[in-house]
């Protein structure tokens, strides 16, 4: 009877949690293609997010853009910081006043650990606490800064790595017959998942082109986008080479080569660096226990020798 009991609880735990994981799939599969039918064959960045739910990282953004808005500055710093937050990856609306909410945030969160020990020890008068608590606070505004630096300049890594690859299917799809603008989305759905942030500025550039933008102009916002130099450069080519009648194709093959030769005068550069820079660690690290390793030895038995008669021990005969 008692195995009827426990064959029947798991048969219905069972069926219970393979319905529900049947919902799940089935739901993921029509939002996925809702957002997928949203606006054809569009770019996903464009693409309507009613679909997404308002989870508990949307409300913690929401509680940092309110948290934001008391420190907004004006006009013109507003768009450098816009600039940089767009090279960095974020887009969205409220990005300003999100990241100087988190900048609040990071000031308060390293500042807090630090008043409670206070608290705790009873430190609360003594100015020594307060001072470390300050110090805290004002590291933790300017750490999401250092944050940013880094991610942009990762970021910017990242396509400078990729372009060779998109130059070569840009070239691709070209002397396929596809005009740029097809050629341009072609590229952008093709290198989705492999190089996202590449593929994230072809997108825009492509909803651009389709809002009647000329494709120059659509291009050069993509460099202005990402702050990259070769980017920047392969817009001029383009434009130049439309300028005077040459093959775009042609152009990109050859920079593509280019790129490449000068990543591979890059990666030289820093082989070359390295001696230099193994130096110090080598000097101050490494040799120190290499000298204990073979030399600690040979000390130990000359003080031995040495001290042979203050009760050491007696000295081995040889080594």
């Amino acid at each position: 009877m008692i195995l009827i009991i426990l064959a029947a609880v798991f048969t219905a735990t069972f069926m219970v949690a393979y319905g529900a994981e049947l919902l799940w799939v089935r739901k993921q599969r029509v939002k996925s293609r809702a957002l997928e039918a949203g606006i054809g064959s569009g770019s996903a960045l464009l693409k309507p997010k009613e679909f997404i739910g308002r989870g508990v990282q949307e409300k913690f953004l929401e509680v940092l853009a309110a948290s934001g808005q008391w420190l907004t500055p004006d006009t013109d710093k507003v768009t450098e910081m816009r600039k940089d937050l767009i090279r960095a990856g974020y887009r969205r609306p409220q990005a300003v006043t999100i990241y100087l909410g988190f900048r609040i945030f990071t000031a308060f969160a390293l500042t807090l650990p630090v008043a409670l020990y206070c608290v705790i020890r009873g430190q609360v008068g003594t100015p020594m606490p307060l001072i470390i608590a300050l110090v805290f606070a004002f590291f933790g505004f300017f750490l999401p800064t250092v944050i940013l630096a880094k991610k942009i300049k990762y970021r910017q890594e990242r396509l400078d790595r990729a372009l060779p690859d998109i130059l070569d299917m840009f070239v691709i799809c070209m002397e396929a017959g596809l005009s740029l603008n097809a050629s341009l989305q072609r590229v952008a759905d093709e290198t989705r998942g492999v190089y996202q942030d590449f593929s994230d500025e072809l997108q825009i550039a492509t909803g651009e082109l389709r809002t009647g933008l000329p494709w120059s102009e659509a291009f050069d916002n993509m460099a202005q986008r990402t702050g990259v130099q070769s980017i920047r450069s392969v817009v001029g080519l383009m434009v130049q080479s439309q300028k005077l009648g040459a093959s775009i194709g042609e152009a990109l093959r050859h920079h593509a080569e280019f790129v490449r030769t000068q990543r591979l005068l890059r990666a030289e550069e820093r082989a070359a660096k390295l001696p230099v820079k193994v130096i110090f660690p080598l000097i101050f690290c490494i040799l120190p226990a290499i000298m204990i390793v073979v030399a600690g030895p040979g000390l130990i038995q000359m003080a031995r020798w040495l001290s042979g008669g203050l009760g050491v021990g007696p000295a081995p005969s040889s080594f």
